[in-house]
């Protein structure tokens, strides 16, 4: 992963515990602390320490130290650094999604062997929506839960997560979310 994700992470613990709280998860991560240049490629395994360590840290879940993430990405990094992408890429909750794919081959060219994540947004029943998330990594489903609360507080869009199914694939992770819009 790159070092904005890491960057991004390592914000988020200080604006929310501080700078010794950020010393503390770093050293339980072991990761040097040269690991945060944004435009530099890391290996995945650096991003994993570093979620495990602010787990670890905070006494709470991965899965919930992922999701609280996936906020805080939306939020603020994007909001912060991508925010002319982000218009660009859709007015609504759904738009965006499905733009998504689209923002990302635009910013593939910024980073070498980027390898990002694809969407895909299929009817529902109803006001309910599929959103199905693919990825070459494992492990970041809590994640993705916690940017698509992120963007339906940035659209003021009333969104439920009614159901995560995680499907099998022979690499990665691939994961239905249904999501009910009201």
């Amino acid at each position: 992963m790159y070092g904005v994700i890491n960057k991004s992470l390592r914000d988020m613990v200080i604006e929310q515990f501080g700078e010794a709280k950020w010393s503390e998860v770093l050293q339980r991560s072991g990761v040097p602390d040269d690991s945060f240049l944004a435009m530099q490629s890391y290996d995945d395994d650096i991003t994993y320490k570093l979620a495990q360590a602010c787990a670890d840290e905070m006494q709470i879940d991965l899965g919930d130290a992922l999701r609280a993430f996936g906020v805080h990405w939306v939020e603020n990094t994007v909001a912060k650094q991508y925010e002319t992408l982000m218009r660009a890429a859709g007015s609504d909750m759904l738009g965006f999604l499905g733009n998504l794919n689209n923002l990302h081959d635009r910013i593939s060219s910024t980073f070498l062997d980027y390898r990002p994540p694809a969407f895909e947004i299929q009817d529902g029943d109803g006001d309910d929506v599929k959103i199905l998330y693919l990825s070459e990594r494992v492990g970041l489903t809590p994640f993705v839960e916690g940017l698509l609360r992120g963007l339906a507080d940035r659209f003021n869009q009333q969104m439920e997560i009614i159901e995560i199914a995680p499907q099998k694939v022979a690499k990665g992770e691939q994961t239905l979310f249904t999501v009910r819009m009201a």
